[in-house]
């Protein structure tokens, strides 16, 4: 997963150095115990870094000084704080501890503000353009042109396309206004004139000789090369269909199977499911005797889903909605959102399904090793049959286990539609293409955050 931007890691540097040095300057200014400054210290600048990654504070493609980013700034600066608490409520939680978290969060929050309030001028103002030269004229340099386009905070701009008539067979810019040119008009004195730092190729088939060897002896070093696939998932996340990709990811992930990440996975999913059991017990018992309460029915249920290899399981949920087909008028409900415009769903049980409650005893299926933690949503038999006919390449998230959460539930959400669901497909196999047991670890911990906050998908 390369990055975009070396604005990335000058971030995180001054992040680090906020973090330590505001919690060093503090803490000796409360006058705290000395045996707790270097582990108090390590807790904050730890938990900060790591929230602040969880809450896309370094995903540059998306940076913008929006009331939300506001708000997930401090929130993760909150965050940072709370296991420094928890280890003074061993030792003697006090009025001093209470002045060094609260001058903490005040300190760093500011800092951290100052600092992006000012890398935000400077990306949208004083960061040098560069300008990006797509090889191709079809619906694949189309589609690239709109993404880097619609990443204002990425600082790029097209410079143009390069047609090549032996194999731009589709030609979706032909009525285009923007500037189009040909082979004939020399690669590299497009490149020369129009100052390119990138060049795009946008071409899905089997490159002629001619066009290769015009690249090889037209692209100096300084430009940097990437095929549209490639550059595709560096800006959005999300890995690019066509027949030739999806050729690519199979190659890749028969390439990069590994018993040892197998192991370490099944380990993983073992350890999170038994604490997110435990943890959560007293929750899924009240909700499940609230349920049984309501209609008198089993509160717990099974749907018939897919999993890995196209196998079908029995899925375990909490009921939220009416049992003995009651269903009561839309007039009796607060209708919350797309999703819960239901009357099926009980009233209270909204906030249950917002926050993932109903899906906790998947923690089952987990530990059968039916499901792993994080994967491809694990979706209904009949909804996988219709998908199937829609998209042909859908089979490709049955190679790996189906997960409780995953890339594309924290970063996209809920699906209504075919065109959703190839969305959430993109990510699916953006995610089996780069899966690790590291970023799956910090997928499941932004998922508990975003549950928490009930805007989990």
């Amino acid at each position: 997963m390369k990055s975009l931007s070396k604005s990335v890691l000058v971030m995180f540097i001054y992040d680090l150095l906020v973090f330590l040095l505001s919690s060093w300057f503090w803490y000796e200014k409360t006058g705290l115990d000395k045996k707790l400054f270097i582990p108090a210290v390590a807790l904050v600048v730890v938990t900060g870094l790591f929230t602040l990654f969880l809450k896309a504070n370094y995903k540059i493609r998306e940076f913008n000084n929006t009331g939300k980013n506001l708000y997930l700034l401090f929130e993760g600066v909150v965050f940072s704080q709370i296991p420094t608490a928890i280890l003074f409520g061993f030792f003697g939680f006090n009025l001093s501890v209470v002045k060094f978290l609260a001058a903490n969060i005040i300190t760093i929050f500011v800092l951290l503000k100052i600092y992006r309030s000012l890398f935000h001028y400077y990306l949208f103002n004083l960061k040098p353009v560069k300008n990006i030269l797509l090889i191709g004229t079809n619906r694949n340099a189309r589609l690239m042109a709109d993404e880097i386009l619609a990443k204002k905070a990425l600082r790029m701009h097209i410079a143009g396309f390069v047609r090549d008539t032996k194999t731009d067979e589709e030609d979706c810019l032909a009525d285009s206004s923007e500037q189009i040119y040909s082979l004939e008009d020399g690669l590299s004195k497009i490149i020369r004139e129009k100052s390119v730092d990138i060049v795009i190729v946008a071409i899905p088939r089997r490159m002629e000789g001619t066009l290769l060897t015009e690249m090889v002896n037209s692209i100096p070093r300084r430009v940097k090369l990437y095929t549209m696939p490639e550059f595709y998932e560096m800006v959005t996340g999300k890995y690019f269909i066509d027949r030739m990709s999806i050729n690519g990811l199979f190659f890749n992930f028969m390439k990069n199977r590994s018993a040892a990440y197998d192991i370490c996975k099944r380990i993983y999913d073992i350890v999170a499911a038994s604490i997110i059991l435990t943890v959560t017990l007293p929750i899924t018992l009240t909700v499940a005797i609230r349920v049984w309460l309501t209609d008198g029915e089993n509160p717990l249920y099974t749907q018939n889903r897919v999993g890995k290899g196209g196998k079908v399981f029995k899925c375990y949920k909490l009921r939220t909605m009416y049992a003995n087909n009651y269903v009561p008028t839309s007039n009796n409900l607060e209708l919350a959102d797309k999703q819960e415009d239901d009357d099926r769903v009980i009233p209270w049980c909204k906030f249950v399904r917002k926050a993932r409650f109903d899906e906790i005893p998947q923690m089952i299926n987990i530990l059968k090793g039916e499901m792993s933690i994080v994967g491809p949503r694990a979706e209904w038999e009949d909804l996988v049959k219709v998908y199937s006919k829609e998209i042909p390449v859908h089979f490709c998230r049955h190679w790996v286990k189906t997960g409780w959460t995953g890339w594309a539930q924290i970063n996209q959400g809920h699906c209504f539609n075919d065109a959703d669901e190839l969305l959430k497909l993109e990510y699916d196999l953006y995610y089996i293409k780069h899966r690790n047991v590291l970023w799956e670890i910090s997928i499941l911990i932004k998922a508990i955050f975003l549950a928490l906050g009930v805007r989990h998908g």
